[in-house]
């Protein structure tokens, strides 16, 4: 009788104390499968990239070609790529249609969805296959597929790297007295000098 609240309030038994303790500690991110990538991946190259079947639209899931955009060494290496899909993305100004297909026995075209830019582990990566399942040397797309991407990836972000460039137009009060063009330390060093 000891163990149960009193007076209607909850009284932390020491069993309960461990039951959350041991849930506590149980990981809930499942293990990473095997690395297959045995060295850094490189600007262009593409890999099929096994994505979260855990997604909510439009977010890709499953099991996609990416093109790589940022490459990385395998081991803790966070590459970004964007990801390429057979589904034409004609209303997207963000999607391209590549040259050619690098997978091409899955569909005739291929297209780049260059707003989407994911960074994903090295375990999601892994290398494209022959008719024999022998898994091939890491193919690249044509350098002016490349350029097109760079393009529609700069352009996907032009609001926030707009920020970097925008001209001081005068302060503007975030609250604290200090204009929110002014860097932290800089407003920091001015509160300091002005005692008002």
């Amino acid at each position: 009788m000891s163990d149960l609240p009193k007076r209607g309030k909850l009284v932390a038994t020491p069993a309960m104390v461990r039951a959350v303790d041991r849930t506590s500690s149980v990981s809930a991110v499942a293990p990473k499968p095997p690395l297959e990538i045995r060295r850094s991946t490189r600007l262009g190259e593409v890999y099929w990239c096994a994505f979260s079947p855990h997604h909510y639209p439009p977010e890709f899931d499953d099991k996609h070609l990416v093109v790589v955009i940022r490459g990385a060494k395998p081991v803790f290496g966070a590459h970004v790529v964007v990801p390429l899909t057979k589904k034409p993305q004609l209303d997207n100004p963000h999607g391209y249609k590549l040259i050619r297909n690098p997978n091409p026995k899955s569909a005739d075209q291929s297209w780049a969805v260059c707003d989407h830019i994911y960074t994903v582990a090295s375990e999601r990566l892994q290398r494209l296959r022959d008719s024999k399942g022998v898994m091939k040397e890491p193919e690249r797309i044509d350098a002016a597929d490349f350029r097109e991407i760079s393009l529609r990836v700069l352009n996907a972000l032009k609001p926030f790297l707009a920020q970097a460039h925008l001209p001081v137009t005068g302060p503007r009060d975030s609250g604290d007295g200090a204009s929110a063009d002014t860097p932290p330390a800089r407003a920091k060093s001015a509160s300091r000098a002005d005692p008002t």
